[in-house]
């Protein structure tokens, strides 16, 4: 099915209702790395998002040597944005690195510099964190519009079926990081712990077990709210199609997944004491069972209660936790 941006925002105002008028300013955090490509179509997105109260914080990742100009890019924006010096460490690294340095209590949203983000992008993840306790963290997460590199071809992002738990975030990541927004509680968590966390996998899927882990909330909204780009430079990508799932069985059987899980259960340990009982007990069989004989091995991943989203993906679990690669 070919959709079209227009045909899922002709009416934003019915998506905004009061968050449209909130005072609450919404920081954009955006790594950057060679982007003079898209993103001055990133930034005019930005601009027209119905939700005006933003303000861009970039990280650039790259050297400047001046065969790029992304710097020049983001200091012509008609809202001048704060500028970094990425880490260069890699787009987890950049992400820390503008969350380390992002006003905590406040509300963030992470981007890409690639994508193009609908109008109504922020203002629908305002109003829903809006209906949230503000003492609770949550992370609010949509799906995408799936797009080859011009933007054209475009698909929806798969919907999930289970919904999000800790359990859930263990084995897989559900909240696309170009998607996501942090509510104040849950800056103030990120900000609590982020200088005793080692660098994550992957940032969005660290947030998810961090905002799940102690008991908050996850918002997984079935509209979409952005263009997401394909192109050769994707990290991951999208996992909705053979090559993209094909990419991932490799991971896993080559080994690359459990070390993944090795290094997202050394970024837990600093939010373990916050973690609710029932995820702490979770965290703890899931990581003994990795280290068991394989009868015992089945029986405590079952036991913890892990899963994915689909029937399908779950198999693939279970056949790698069979052969020690989970």
């Amino acid at each position: 099915m070919m959709l079209r941006p227009d045909d899922l925002c002709k009416d934003t105002s019915t998506l905004v209702g009061t968050a449209g008028s909130s005072a609450a300013c919404v920081h954009i955090l955006m790594a950057v790395h060679q982007g003079e490509k898209y993103l001055p179509q990133q930034l005019a997105s930005f601009s027209t998002q119905t939700y005006p109260n933003w303000k861009l914080w970039a990280g650039i990742d790259a050297p400047d040597t001046g065969e790029d100009n992304s710097r020049e890019i983001l200091n012509s924006c008609a809202k001048q944005p704060t500028v970094f010096d990425g880490p260069m460490q890699g787009v987890a690294a950049n992400f820390m690195s503008l969350m380390a340095a992002a006003p905590a209590g406040e509300m963030w949203a992470l981007a890409d510099q690639d994508d193009v983000w609908l109008p109504h992008k922020l203002a629908r993840a305002v109003e829903q964190l809006n209906k949230c306790r503000v003492d609770i963290p949550a992370l609010y997460c949509a799906r995408t519009l799936i797009a080859d590199h011009r933007l054209g071809a475009m698909r929806l992002s798969p919907l999930r079926r289970r919904g999000p738990s800790f359990a859930n975030a263990l084995v897989q990541n559900i909240a696309s990081g170009n998607t996501i927004v942090l509510n104040g509680a849950a800056t103030r968590l990120v900000a609590s712990v982020i200088a005793d966390t080692p660098t994550p996998v992957i940032h969005d899927w660290w947030l998810y077990q961090l905002i799940t882990g102690v008991g908050g909330r996850v918002i997984c909204d079935e509209q979409p709210v952005l263009l997401y780009r394909q192109h050769s430079k994707n990290l991951l990508g999208a996992n909705d199609c053979w090559r993209s799932r094909l990419h991932r069985l490799r991971l896993i059987f080559g080994g690359i997944w459990a070390g993944w899980t090795d290094r997202n259960i050394d970024c837990l340990r600093s939010v373990s004491n916050q973690m609710t009982p029932q995820n702490q007990q979770c965290l703890r069989t899931f990581t003994q069972a990795r280290q068991s004989s394989l009868l015992r091995r089945m029986f405590q991943l079952r036991r913890s209660g892990i899963y994915r989203q689909r029937a399908a993906a779950g198999g693939v679990m279970w056949l790698a936790a069979l052969l020690g690669r989970i």
